[in-house]
């Protein structure tokens, strides 16, 4: 039987472990969730409130990094490279990316897209039917305890925008010179973390659930995103969803 992944379908760690999935040929069903919603499911899995959740099995897996080395292990050398140096570096960038680039990407997304209701049918893509009509009952309470749990406001953006542009100006520092990737000469964990987690900001065109574009964004925001998007990183990031992400 094929894995379970629990998920709230639009976040980005969850496209990281999802792809990681994919990557190393691992086949999965994800049972996806919208936030707060999700916490029964994980319940019912035996974890705690985070997702993503891999199931497989007696096998409970519970964080976007460890499913990441859990998938590379049924193909290794995939996403983590075999050279214990080159493994290093590319374990150290990509938790330089979860603790640093995805809490900021999620907090200044989420405080231009949630206000807007009209978005609400990207957000409710892949999840059951009933979240989708519980969201439009109960809205303002949910929404008012995602904004206080993530710390959304104005003030928590602007940190936020900051954090964004000192990582992707390491990137583009990294990637100088010509470089196609970040660690060796082939893609990797490394690269993977930061497309996915670069996602919300820079839009790729082959992302599995669709971000808003650019031009949903209000002006100061879409000419922010088109900053980010220029940068040698978020070009990057482009690169390597065309590259290395199916549609």
């Amino acid at each position: 039987m094929p894995a379970t992944l629990i998920t709230i379908p639009f976040s980005h760690y969850c496209e990281k472990a999802r792809w990681a999935l994919e990557r190393c040929g691992v086949a999965y069903e994800e049972d996806g969730h919208l936030p707060i919603f999700h916490y029964l499911a994980n319940r019912r899995a035996g974890a705690k409130r985070t997702v993503p959740v891999v199931v497989d099995g007696d096998t409970l897996i519970t964080d976007s990094t460890e499913i990441v080395a859990w998938a590379d292990a049924q193909k290794p050398g995939t996403l983590l490279p075999q050279v214990a140096s080159a493994r290093a570096e590319a374990m150290a960038h990509e938790d330089d990316f979860d603790r640093n680039l995805g809490p900021a990407t999620r907090r200044w997304g989420y405080y231009y897209m949630l206000p807007r209701k009209d978005l609400d049918a990207m957000l409710t893509r892949g999840v059951p039917r009933w979240q989708s009509i519980a969201l439009k009952m109960s809205r303002p309470i949910a929404l008012t305890m995602i904004k206080r749990s993530l710390k959304i406001d104005a003030a928590g953006a602007e940190r936020s925008r900051t954090k964004i542009d000192e990582t992707f100006e390491r990137v583009s520092a990294l990637l100088a010179g010509g470089k196609r990737y970040l660690v060796g000469d082939r893609f990797s964990v490394a690269d993977l973390t930061f497309a996915a987690l670069a996602a919300p900001v820079v839009g790729p065109r082959e992302h599995p659930f669709a971000l808003p574009p650019p031009e949903e964004f209000p002006p100061p925001a879409r000419a922010q995103i088109e900053v980010w998007r220029a940068s040698p990183a978020g070009q990057f990031a482009l690169r390597i969803y065309a590259n290395h992400r199916s549609a």
